[in-house]
């Protein structure tokens, strides 16, 4: 009885993964068709502007109907011709701005980058100072060598006594 279960629910199972992929297809054909309409009626409108503009072309040259070409009204200018124009004015500022940064910010660009430089080296010492520095030095070099001397002293006065006391042991 379990088998038989275990059976029907697999082919229950299979009927309704069929089912699912015949709606998957279903849908996708639907939308295969959509997309067709959609290029059709795209290839159309292609057709009908190339048609517009071959008449216009024949119309231009004389050929078609209206015979002679046609005169299109001028377009106004953007501006009035005895103007400049604002995007002009605009860039010549922006230019002017420009070069006068660089001409004052370079110099002072330049002070501050030496003023940089001369913060990290050290200070100039004077002679004298120098030489009692000199001094200095060499009288503590003199006086870690004697106090290395009287370390080794007490070593062996230690190693020594700690002689005498295994021989009498």
């Amino acid at each position: 009885m379990h088998f038989e279960y275990v059976i029907s629910l697999e082919q229950q199972t299979a009927a309704e993964g069929q089912a699912a992929a015949a709606q998957a297809r279903a849908d996708a054909q639907a939308e295969a068709a959509r997309v067709r309409d959609q290029a059709q009626q795209i290839r159309e409108q292609a057709q009908r502007i190339r048609e517009e503009v071959a008449q216009r072309i024949r119309i231009e040259q004389g050929q078609g109907p209206g015979e002679g070409v046609i005169v299109l009204p001028p377009t106004p200018a953007p501006w009035p011709q005895d103007q400049i124009p604002p995007q002009v004015v605009d860039i010549v500022t922006m230019f002017i701005v420009a070069t006068v940064i660089c001409i004052v910010g370079l110099p002072i660009a330049r002070a501050i980058g030496r003023w940089i430089d001369r913060r990290g080296l050290p200070s100039p010492v004077s002679g004298d100072l120098a030489a009692q520095m000199n001094r200095i030095e060499q009288a503590v070099d003199s006086m870690s060598v004697e106090v290395e001397r009287i370390s080794e002293a007490q070593r062996f006065q230690a190693k020594l006594l700690s002689d005498r006391e295994k021989v009498r042991a």
